[in-house]
C-alpha cells in the first residue's frame, strides 16, 4: 500500500517555500488581496482551514509541519491514496490532487480507467471503492503513464498554461523519473 511519508521528500521539493507570484491565482485571498502561498498552501485554501481571509503574515506563518497535515488530510486521504497498491501512481493522483484539486484529479483517474483500461466508473470526482478497486486491477505503469499524459493534457488547456507550463510538467517528468517510467508528452494526438 501507497505511504504519505515516502511522498513528502518529492511533494517538498516541488512545492517549495513562500513565493507571491501576481499571476498565480492561488496567491490572493478572496478580498482580492496578494498574499502568496507557501509549501504549496494556496491562499484560497488556507481561507478554507482558518475561516476568514489570510494575511501575507499568516501565509508566511505556516509551517511545513502544518503544511504536511494539511496536504495529508485534505488531498492525500480524500483521494484515498492509502488504499492504492502503487505508491507511484498514488504520488502521480495525490500530486495532482494538491496541484489542481482532489475532484478533478479523480475524474481524470477514473476518465484514464474508462478510456484505457475498459472500466465502466461513474466520472463523478469522488474516489470509492469502486474507484479503487479499478485502480488496483491494472498494470501500475501502464496507470501511470496514461494518468500523467492525461495531467499534461488538462494542463496544456488552461488558460495560465503558458505561465506555468514549465512548473506544472515538471511536476509530472519528476515523478516519472523518481518511478523509472518514460511519460512522453502528447499534443494534438502526437507524442512529442
Amino acid at each position: 500500500m501507497a505511504s504519505y511519508e515516502l511522498f513528502k521528500p518529492t511533494l517538498e521539493r516541488a512545492e517549495g517555500g513562500y513565493q507571491n507570484l501576481t499571476r498565480d491565482k492561488g496567491n490572493y485571498n478572496s478580498k482580492r488581496e496578494l498574499v502568496g502561498t507557501k509549501y504549496g498552501i494556496s491562499a484560497k485554501f488556507y481561507e478554507k482551514v482558518i475561516g476568514r481571509p489570510p494575511s501575507v503574515e499568516d501565509m508566511k506563518g505556516i509551517t511545513r509541519f502544518e503544511a504536511h497535515v494539511l496536504f495529508k488530510n485534505e488531498f492525500w486521504d480524500n483521494i484515498k491514496a492509502d488504499q492504492i497498491d502503487s505508491q507511484g501512481v498514488a504520488e502521480m493522483i495525490a500530486d495532482h490532487a494538491i496541484n489542481a484539486n482532489p475532484r478533478v484529479a479523480t475524474k481524470i483517474v477514473q476518465t484514464t480507467l474508462n478510456r484505457h483500461f475498459g472500466k465502466e466508473l461513474v466520472v463523478d470526482g469522488v474516489v470509492g471503492v469502486k474507484t479503487i478497486a479499478a485502480i488496483n486491477s491494472v498494470h501500475w505503469e501502464r496507470l501511470f503513464t496514461k494518468v500523467g499524459q492525461e495531467r499534461l493534457e488538462y494542463y496544456e488547456d488552461l488558460e495560465d498554461y503558458k505561465y506555468f507550463a514549465k512548473s506544472w510538467d515538471s511536476r509530472v517528468f519528476t515523478l516519472g523519473r523518481k518511478f523509472g517510467v518514460m511519460i512522453k508528452k502528447k499534443r494534438k494526438g502526437r507524442c512529442l
